[in-house]
């Protein structure tokens, strides 16, 4: 048997580190809500679930689209208003250190449904891990409660910190592509990515076919197919049904179509079906979806 002195142990370094969390929210707001401004000593984050909202940094505007987070850094003014759509978003107030948080200063970012996922991961332990709602508009302190599973502040920790790590790699090496303009097959790739993601939008209502997609492209099925795991690192089926899930999330919001009606819109061959995909994705089945947000409603 070797000796243990042989081995020698590598020490892993935080490029970022999450150190503490302030509130975890998730809100529904109405139409015309505006938030008063305000400012604190930690990072925020901004994330709209489904709808449209105007986020003001720095007496900046920005306009907020379905899957767009956006990131106050600490000590700058900002708020949240909505106009005549309404709203649903994930706000996270957090302590973090490491050089590259300064990537994030109020910039705007679409989150992968990979990164959607993280995200959710982290309200869906903050609910086991915290007493109370999440739509407490003045919170300044969550309890904490002391039957919370094993670990979940640790996953709390680890998804946002996953989550920061991602949208720097996805957005650092997108600028460094444009920058360099590196080979004909990067922007051949995109091309191919956003026509892509343009048939699948515009789709979300009924079905695509791989063979169908691949035949409008020009390219073989498994080609297209490879291309987009690369760029988007999710297959083409698995984005599309993330599509349609946030879709179904913005009709529910509505309160407006019966379960029933929502999985034949969007397409899907039975509610049974519709509900299983859900819940797969959300950790959620719809009507759970509906009680939360109701329950998490904010009304100007």
């Amino acid at each position: 048997m070797k000796n243990v002195d042989e081995f020698f142990c590598n020490q892993l370094h935080d490029v970022l580190k999450v150190n503490g969390i302030f509130t975890i929210h998730y809100f529904k707001y109405g139409k015309n809500f505006n938030f008063p401004e305000e400012s604190h000593n930690f990072w925020e984050l901004v994330f709209i679930d489904s709808g449209e909202a105007i986020a003001i940094s720095n007496k900046n505007k920005f306009k907020l689209t379905q899957s767009q987070v956006i990131f106050h850094k600490p000590n700058v003014s900002h708020t949240i208003l909505t106009e005549d759509k309404f709203c649903n978003s994930v706000i996270l107030s957090f302590e973090a250190s490491g050089r590259m948080m300064s990537f994030f200063e109020d910039k705007i970012f679409t989150l992968t449904p990979y990164e959607k996922e993280l995200l959710q991961k982290v309200v869906f332990e903050g609910k086991k891990s915290f007493k109370g709602k999440l739509n407490l508009v003045n919170q300044k302190k969550m309890e904490k409660r002391e039957d919370a599973p094993f670990g979940t502040e640790q996953i709390i920790k680890n998804n946002i910190e996953l989550l920061l790590i991602s949208i720097v790699r996805n957005n650092a090496e997108q600028k460094t592509t444009k920058k360099l303009d590196f080979a004909s097959v990067s922007s051949h790739g995109e091309q191919i990515v956003k026509r892509i993601l343009e048939i699948l939008e515009a789709r979300v209502h009924t079905t695509v076919n791989l063979d169908e997609i691949a035949k409008d492209l020009y390219f073989s099925k498994t080609y297209v197919k490879s291309v987009f795991k690369k760029y988007v690192g999710t297959s083409i089926i698995q984005y599309f049904n993330r599509l349609k899930i946030d879709e179904a999330k913005r009709l529910i919001s509505l309160n407006e179509f019966s379960y029933t009606e929502i999985a034949a819109k969007l397409g899907f061959s039975s509610v049974h079906y519709f509900t299983r995909l859900f819940k797969s994705l959300t950790d959620m089945t719809p009507s759970e979806y509906q009680k939360s947000i109701k329950a998490d409603n904010v009304l100007d």
